[in-house]
C-alpha cells in the first residue's frame, strides 16, 4: 500500500513541477539592442531583407527601440522603419509615418483565444485590440481573425521558446463563431522571435519551407534559423501537461495504489492524491 501511495505522489508531483517550469519560463523579449531579422525575398536566395535594433528613441515620453531595415547588406545603406517596445507580455510598434502605437504581438494569450487583425501602411500588418476599429485597404475595412490552437516549449540550441501555433480564420465569415470556419493555413509565433513570416507580420500564414525568414539573430549569435520554425525539438507540451494532470484528478485508485476504472463502490479510495470515502 505504501508503494503505491509514493507512485502516485512521485507522479503527481512529476506533472506539477513540469507545469511549473513550464509557467516560470522566463519572457523572451522582443525588442533588444543588437538583434537583427533577416527575411529571404522572394525565390532568389541573394535577395535578403534586413530589420535590425540600434538605439532608444523617446515618444511620448515613453522609450521605444529603433528599427532599421536594409536590402542585401546593411552596409549599402540603412533606414529607419520602426520603434518598437515590449510592455508586459506583448510588443508594440510604431511604423515609420505614422504616430499610432499598434499591437505586434501578445503573448499573454491562451489556447482558445481569438484575436482580430488589421493593417496598417508600409505593408505593416498588426493585430487589433479590444474595441479598436480596423483600417482599410483600398478603401475598405480590412479584418481578419486568427485563433490561438496550441502553446508549446520549444528547444532551440539550448535555448527555450515558447511558440505559438494559431489558425487564420476566413476574414469574410463569421463562422468562426459556430466551428465552422475556414480555416486557410497555420500562423507561427516563437516568443522573442516573432513571425515565420518575418518579425513584421504577425498574421501571415507560415510559409515554405526555405522562403521569407532566414534567422533571427542577437549580434552574430544566431538564436533562431528558418527550419527551427518546422523542426525544433519539443520539450514541454503545455496543452499536454495540462490534460496529464487532468486525467490524474478524473481517476480513482484504491488503497493499494491500483487505478479503478468504474465508478468505485462504498469505501475508502484515494482520489485526487487524498483519500477519500464514498458514502
Amino acid at each position: 500500500m505504501k508503494v503505491g501511495l509514493l507512485f502516485i505522489w512521485m507522479s503527481c508531483m512529476s506533472v506539477m513541477n513540469l507545469e511549473a517550469q513550464n509557467t516560470q519560463l522566463e519572457y523572451r523579449p522582443f525588442a533588444q539592442d543588437g538583434k537583427v531579422w533577416e527575411t529571404q525575398v522572394g525565390w532568389i536566395m541573394e535577395n535578403v531583407y534586413g530589420n535590425y535594433i540600434d538605439g532608444d528613441t523617446l515618444i511620448n515620453g515613453e522609450t521605444w527601440k529603433k528599427v532599421y531595415n536594409y536590402v542585401f547588406l546593411p552596409e549599402w545603406g540603412c533606414t529607419y522603419y520602426a520603434a518598437i517596445r515590449d510592455e508586459g507580455k506583448k510588443v508594440y510598434a510604431i511604423a515609420k509615418g505614422s504616430t499610432k502605437p499598434r499591437l505586434l504581438y501578445d503573448f499573454n494569450l491562451k489556447k482558445g483565444d481569438i484575436l482580430r487583425c488589421g493593417v496598417e501602411g508600409n505593408a505593416f500588418g498588426c493585430l487589433l485590440e479590444k474595441d479598436e476599429k480596423p483600417d482599410t485597404l483600398l478603401g475598405f475595412p480590412f479584418e481578419s481573425y486568427l485563433r490561438v490552437d496550441k502553446i508549446d516549449t520549444i528547444k532551440v540550441r539550448d535555448l527555450q521558446f515558447r511558440r505559438f501555433t494559431l489558425t487564420l480564420l476566413d476574414a469574410y465569415k463569421e463562422y468562426y463563431r459556430t466551428g465552422e470556419a475556414s480555416v486557410l493555413d497555420n500562423v507561427v509565433w516563437v516568443e522573442g522571435v516573432g513571425s515565420g513570416a518575418g518579425p513584421f507580420s504577425p498574421w501571415l500564414p507560415l510559409p515554405p519551407r526555405k522562403s521569407f525568414f532566414t534567422s533571427c539573430c542577437i549580434g552574430k549569435t544566431c538564436i533562431f534559423g528558418d527550419t527551427d520554425f518546422y523542426d525544433a525539438e519539443v520539450s514541454v507540451s503545455v496543452n499536454s501537461i495540462l490534460s496529464k494532470r487532468k486525467d490524474n484528478e478524473n481517476n480513482n485508485f484504491d488503497l493499494t495504489g491500483r487505478r479503478l476504472n468504474s465508478t468505485p463502490e462504498k469505501g475508502m479510495y484515494i482520489k485526487n492524491g487524498k483519500k477519500w470515502l464514498r458514502k
